[in-house]
């Protein structure tokens, strides 16, 4: 579908092939699983990949005029390539082994953000954080990719040490603390796991970069950095459409945004993205065998109402959520509501199941021995 999309004249070959593509996508994700409870985590991972492959072939379905870069016309009459401003750099990847038709479905296949395509013009993409320099760039990330790794493993692996967290139950809230400390440690754990998110996500995206860059020779100015800084968000539209990872951005719209737009205009838009995104997640997790829970579904709503009331409060103020009130704002709906979806992520097994194989575990294999023996030491 990636490489029909990028040619002329296969609108309607694409309408025909879009049913068909979407069942070999469901029959591959529900018929082969992994039984094991304690990888779980890849199961649903495959679940999630499933409707982001599902919305793409869609996006590249429909689209009458196939999926065009920016500055292109039409197919086949491009002014520009698709990496921005490394295109007047002359830093421009070479594909001498692979023909041109074959690298224009491999770019547009892989192009989660849509950075330098029409479907994602004004996305917002990050400042560079690493060296241009190709060796540099390869350098700092694979640095980067050994760090995050082992951070990931150490919550990982610390969360199985937990009372009461195992592969098919749990909670952040525990009720043998008194209430300060128990909503003290529900929160710090709710943003663990969300460190954990944006370092896993980003360790993914520079085991990618790493091959882009270093294998097929693209110039690092066209792997930014995923997130930008969510701590400095000091409102909901600002977290979730610039500092939060924009990767599933086109998901969501084709999901949810684009449907409730044309049903309801921009206000279908708004709670069509957010109802597509609680979707995405507990449908992900369903096909991975847990049961749906509701309370995700409200958490990502209730970002949407917030977004709302803040537009409501420009209208009436002529000013934006911003300042420290902005930031608290911002903690109330991420730090606070989010436990909803954390909790119920670790109730249905989510914190009892590897993320990292224990084989490949310096934290089980390592770390947590040595902390046992040292903590037996001490207590004799």
């Amino acid at each position: 579908m990636a490489y029909l999309t990028r040619r002329p004249g296969t609108y309607f070959l694409r309408l025909l092939l879009l049913p068909l593509t979407i069942l070999l996508i469901i029959r591959c994700t529900t018929h082969y699983r992994i039984e094991d409870p304690v990888f779980g985590w890849y199961n649903w991972i495959r679940g999630l990949m499933a409707l982001a492959a599902a919305a793409k072939v869609t996006h590249f379905a429909v689209v009458s005029q196939g999926t065009l870069k920016i500055g292109e016309e039409r197919l086949g009459c491009s002014k520009k390539t698709p990496y921005g401003s490394a295109a007047t750099s002359g830093e421009l990847p070479h594909y001498r082994w692979l023909s041109a038709c074959i690298v224009d479905a491999f770019e547009v296949s892989i192009a989660a953000r849509g950075i330098g395509w029409k479907f994602a013009e004004g996305v917002h993409i990050p400042g560079p954080r690493r060296p241009s320099e190709r060796s540099a760039y390869l350098r700092h990330t694979f640095i980067s990719v050994l760090r995050t790794y082992l951070l990931v493993d150490v919550f990982d692996s610390f969360l199985e040490t937990l009372p009461g967290i195992t592969v098919n139950s749990g909670t952040i809230f525990f009720p043998s603390l008194p209430i300060p400390a128990r909503y003290l440690v529900s929160t710090a754990l709710h943003l663990g796991t969300g460190i954990v998110v944006i370092l896993g996500l980003e360790m993914w995206y520079d085991i990618a970069s790493l091959v882009g860059v270093g294998l097929v020779q693209q110039p690092p100015v066209i792997w930014p950095p995923m997130h930008d800084r969510p701590w400095h968000a000091r409102s909901l539209h600002e977290f979730w459409s610039r500092q939060w990872h924009q990767l599933l951005r086109d998901t969501f719209l084709v999901m949810g945004g684009y449907p409730g737009n044309w049903i309801a205009g921009d206000l279908g838009l708004l709670l069509g993205t957010f109802l597509a995104s609680g979707l995405f997640h507990e449908i992900g997790l369903y096909l991975g065998g847990a049961p749906i829970d509701p309370k995700v579904l409200i958490f990502f709503l209730a970002q949407a109402v917030g977004i709302l009331a803040e537009k409501f409060y420009k209208s009436f103020t002529g000013k934006r959520v911003g300042g420290w009130i902005g930031f608290v704002w911002v903690a109330m709906f991420v730090l606070g509501l989010g436990q909803l979806c954390t909790d119920s992520w670790v109730a249905r097994g989510a914190g009892g199941r590897v993320l990292v194989p224990p084989a490949l575990s310096p934290a089980r294999r390592i770390l947590l021995p040595a902390v046992r023996y040292i903590w037996l030491r001490l207590s004799d």
